[in-house]
């Protein structure tokens, strides 16, 4: 397939914002990662962290999942129904294996060198706790459940009956906002943020089934042909606009500040406004930001190519170059804001240099692209 710069730009730069998040867990203690250096931190580095973190989490997967709903359509009315599952099984099955029989253990081991190995994968296997192995792969693993079963869908006679328009209209758009809000708030009656069922944090994945499926739509009915630089920075400024302020609002009177955690789910007016706010800032910014690279960033000069050419090798290794890098400058002492600019500035490189041999070793080359 003819490649779309624009698009493979905006996904190495989420992926970026993969590894900038998890140093951001490495140094707040806000979520879960291999290795935590701080739990306690004061309220300005509290305040930073839940700002940067909140805000990404808010669109950033959704927005890989978006644009994987996208490939996943445009593969399906090329490809064989054959050859685009084994496609998907090759291309996100194997580095998935990968990463849960070699690279998992090979983290856990860093943060723990006492561990034996053998017992760690006795352990696993026995009580099927392999399956929350994944890191950061889960996405991987969610994205192959979501193209298995959207291609059993496609190739059924009731979906070839069915024929939704869909134009990127604000009434559109407000509805869809509103699905995405109703379908989380009521998830998190039962899965509130924290959640974790074997590594797949399903509190959010009312917005990554949406965005996914919104990806289809946006190939099917050229959708982002419709969002030019111009509705691009409507969009983008709306959603800073209105979505800064918001957020603001909510975190301060659910009494977040506070240490009271309403926000994260349950049967209350916090947690709906939060997932309110979520779901507004998840499709107004990609919205806003797809109209901008579609138009600002559709090409690439030579650093941009080995940057998303090597992107997919930094989802996937990031993790064992993160946690060497905080482990050896965990005696320095510094702000934890601080910090994590720093480890950021070293870890972000280094992950690509270390992508760029293991794409030149033959077999990996199309995998890990």
């Amino acid at each position: 397939m003819n490649r779309l710069p624009w698009i493979d730009n905006l996904r190495a730069l989420m992926i970026i914002l993969v590894v900038m998040v998890h140093a951001g867990v490495t140094y707040s203690g806000i979520g879960s990662w291999y290795y935590v250096e701080n739990k306690n931190i004061g309220l300005g580095s509290s305040i930073f962290f839940a700002f940067f973190q909140g805000f990404n989490q808010a669109y950033f997967m959704s927005l890989l999942f978006m644009i994987a709903g996208y490939f996943t359509q445009r593969s399906l009315t090329t490809k064989s129904t054959g050859k685009f599952v084994s496609s998907r099984l090759s291309r996100l099955g194997i580095p998935l294996i990968i990463y849960i029989f070699f690279i998992h253990p090979l983290y856990v081991k860093l943060i723990k060198p006492n561990l034996d190995l053998i017992k760690f994968y006795q352990t696993g296997i026995i009580n099927l706790s392999f399956l929350s192995w994944t890191g950061p792969t889960w996405f991987l693993e969610a994205l192959l459940i979501f193209s298995l079963i959207y291609t059993a869908l496609f190739k059924t006679t009731l979906y070839s009956k069915i024929n939704i328009p869909f134009g990127l209209k604000t009434i559109n758009v407000i509805i869809l906002i509103l699905f995405i809000t109703i379908f989380a708030f009521f998830t998190r009656l039962f899965l509130p943020i924290g959640s974790d069922v074997m590594n797949l944090q399903l509190e959010y994945f009312p917005a990554y089934i949406v965005m996914f499926t919104f990806g289809i739509f946006a190939y099917n009915h050229n959708i982002f042909e419709q969002i030019d630089h111009r509705a691009g920075k409507k969009w983008i400024l709306t959603s800073i606009v209105v979505g800064i302020p918001l957020w603001m609002l909510v975190i301060f009177f659910s009494g977040a500040t506070k240490g009271e955690m309403l926000i994260f789910g349950g049967l209350n007016w916090p947690a709906f406004f939060y997932a309110l706010w979520e779901s507004f800032f998840c499709l107004t910014f990609i919205l806003g930001i797809a109209g901008i690279f579609r138009e600002r960033f559709n090409e690439q000069n030579t650093i941009q190519k080995f940057i998303t050419d090597n992107a997919f090798g930094v989802f996937v290794f990031h993790a064992p170059v993160l946690i060497t890098v905080s482990l050896l400058l965990k005696s320095i002492i510094l702000s934890p804001v601080i910090k994590f600019f720093m480890i950021s500035t070293v870890v972000i490189p280094l992950t690509f240099i270390l992508s760029w041999p293991i794409r030149r070793i033959k077999p990996f080359r199309k995998i890990f692209s």
